[in-house]
């Protein structure tokens, strides 16, 4: 049975030092929660209770938390504003941060109705950031199957995850062209898994999880439709590698219609 797919599924626990009390404490991310190696939560916050005051390593787990409530537009300046205290934030946890971030961003703007607001302009700079080059590179692949000389049009575009996603693309005898309107999700199931592009095929979402090795996503190849054109088509597919060292090649495999 396909396991439920995890945000945090395709990144490894990181960890960083905190100077704590004169003592180098670690402090790692895992699995989507922060923990403190060399603290017991129960004890620490009992101490606060008592009017104790919180160490360097509890400052890191509640700015992991306020980061949350904050401003979109300050979380990028963070370590700016932070000035001397930029230690709350570790570099070590920037991708994790990210992508946590970006669910929290889709979040806030779907309790919004999806009207504009600055979470989506934010998502909609980063998508761009992320997505315009994999899908660029999957239409120079396919430019010489298709017959097409140039690439004249390339967009990326996001849209509610109540909409589908798709990517519309178009040939004449010289010129490729397409558009590709994704989720906000596809920067935290698909770009950190090193699956935009696996075998030439623009993969567009993620559906399903057998395993970190094994996984089901929607993917989009062109197909012939005469007169020497040709169209984009989605269909799912499973993008698998042999388990072990996560530096293994992706392999794409179309599934049965």
């Amino acid at each position: 049975m396909p396991r439920k797919v995890r945000w945090y599924d395709a990144l490894p626990e990181a960890t960083a030092t905190v100077d704590c009390g004169g003592a180098h404490h670690r402090v790692t991310w895992r699995r989507g929660k922060i923990v403190l190696e060399a603290h017991d939560l129960t004890s620490e916050r009992a101490m606060l209770a008592f009017g104790g005051e919180l160490c360097p390593c509890m400052k890191v787990l509640e700015m992991w938390v306020e980061q949350f409530r904050m401003p979109p537009e300050l979380f990028g300046q963070m370590h700016t504003w932070l000035g001397e205290n930029a230690f709350l934030v570790p570099v070590e946890f920037a991708l994790s941060r990210n992508l946590a971030m970006v669910l929290s961003w889709e979040r806030s703007w779907r309790y919004q109705s999806w009207l504009p607001t600055k979470q989506a302009d934010l998502l909609a700079t980063l998508l761009q950031e992320k997505a315009l080059a994999p899908l660029r590179h999957h239409m120079n692949a396919w430019k010489s199957k298709t017959g097409a000389r140039v690439v004249s049009g390339c967009q990326v575009a996001l849209i509610p995850s109540n909409r589908p996603a798709s990517v519309e693309g178009t040939t004449d005898r010289v010129a490729m062209r397409a558009v590709a309107r994704l989720h906000a999700r596809w920067l935290v199931d698909v770009w950190p898994r090193g699956i935009a592009v696996v075998d030439d095929a623009f993969v567009m979402e993620l559906a399903d999880s057998v395993s970190l090795d094994d996984l089901r996503v929607v993917a989009v190849r062109w197909e012939l439709e005469g007169s020497g054109t040709w169209a984009t088509v989605a269909a799912p597919a499973r993008v698998h590698r042999d388990p072990g060292p996560t530096d293994e090649p992706w392999h794409l495999t179309w599934e049965a219609a």
